[in-house]
């Protein structure tokens, strides 16, 4: 049977089995080697370009973000008066290629009218850029007003490598 002491520290202590150093060395060893939750495995089978990854595994990086819920950075088409657009800035995530994206658009309203939010145009290792239009006819607008007033930003996931 094991005698435990407080005296002195207030911590459990065992008295007479083994030295303090072994005991402190078994639990950090147990520590260790104890796993970690696990949360889950991200593989990328095809790149960007369609090719499978030359990158190494561990280099696998998956980023996500936002651009802001009601921030006011929506712009002017220059070529359409009934759409509006986004930039997206995704270089602290730090690829080293053009990485796989997924957007999504959220707002306070009005967001689910519009077409163009899941089709990121401008593809680089830092950033995108989303054009929205109204889904049912070029004749409604969706304008850069529009946009900030219902608060529409844009969600996003990348998945890439960052070595």
């Amino acid at each position: 049977k094991a005698v435990v002491s407080t005296q002195s520290t207030g911590y459990l202590r065992p008295l007479n089995l083994i030295p303090d150093t072994m005991l402190w060395i078994v639990l950090c060893i147990c520590l260790i080697l104890t796993p970690a939750p696990s949360v889950g495995t991200v593989k990328m089978i095809k790149d960007h370009h369609g090719n499978e990854p030359q990158n190494p595994d561990p280099c696998l990086l998956t980023c996500a973000g936002s651009t802001g819920y009601g921030k006011k950075n929506w712009g002017t088409v220059n070529y359409s008066t009934k759409q509006t657009y986004i930039n997206v800035d995704i270089s602290k995530c730090g690829f080293v290629d053009i990485p796989i994206v997924t957007t999504s658009l959220n707002g306070a309203g009005h967001h689910d009218y519009v077409v163009g939010m899941s089709s990121p145009s401008g593809m680089s290792k830092t950033g995108f850029w989303i054009n929205i239009l109204h889904q049912f006819s070029l004749q409604q607008d969706i304008t850069k007003e529009i946009a900030e007033s219902f608060s529409f930003n844009v969600n996003w996931i990348a998945v890439g490598y960052n070595c």
